[in-house]
């Protein structure tokens, strides 16, 4: 008798699932998703959900995206991610 655990999913902490739900807004679109927009939706701040983005890209639920542009003269990067099609298959 084989049965399938919980084990073989990665579990997501719950600042990564707020932050899924916050991207799953978009997804529909598969449109990017900057991380001061999903900040703003959420009431934090970067650094708050910092470690949870890096969580969800670990597990394979989003893809990371950074582009760079031009602000007051200097050279910055902008960093956006969005769902992948595969989100469905972690645990919930």
């Amino acid at each position: 008798m084989s049965t399938s655990t919980t084990t073989d999913r990665p579990r997501l902490s719950d600042r990564a699932h707020r932050i899924q739900s916050q991207l799953s807004r978009h997804h529909a679109d598969g449109e990017w998703v900057a991380v001061a927009s999903i900040c703003d939706g959420l009431g934090l701040n970067s650094h708050e959900i910092r470690s949870a983005l890096a969580e969800l890209v670990t597990a394979g639920v989003a893809q990371r995206q950074r582009s760079f542009i031009c602000r007051d003269g200097r050279r910055t990067h902008c960093t956006s991610f969005r769902l992948t099609d595969n989100t469905r298959e972690v645990s919930a």
